[in-house]
């Protein structure tokens, strides 16, 4: 059995990496879903609806807190085909 084309290459990429800017106070769900436009090659409102895989609200409210309590804090949720791994030290992975 063999691995398509598009598996062969997730399977052999590296994740993509990106990191929430706290001072600028950009929402957590901009810096993912820009993520998410990054490794999908597109503009990031070209994609489905972050809500269809996460409450956008819910994320907020989730890494809202001193930076004591955002270092033990990580989440983690599929988007269609990829896993997005977000933690309170302000990185967000989409592998």
């Amino acid at each position: 059995m063999s691995a398509t084309s598009d598996e062969s290459v997730r399977m052999g990429s590296t994740p993509h990496r990106a990191e929430i800017d706290w001072d600028r106070r950009e929402p957590v769900s901009f810096t993912v879903q820009a993520a998410l436009g990054d490794v999908e090659n597109c503009d990031p409102v070209d994609l489905d609806p972050l809500a269809d895989y996460v409450d956008p609200d819910a994320l907020e409210a989730f890494f809202r807190g001193t930076p004591a309590e955002l270092s033990e804090r990580s989440l983690t949720f599929e988007y269609e085909d990829h896993t997005v791994h977000v933690d309170g030290a302000g990185q967000v992975v989409v592998e």
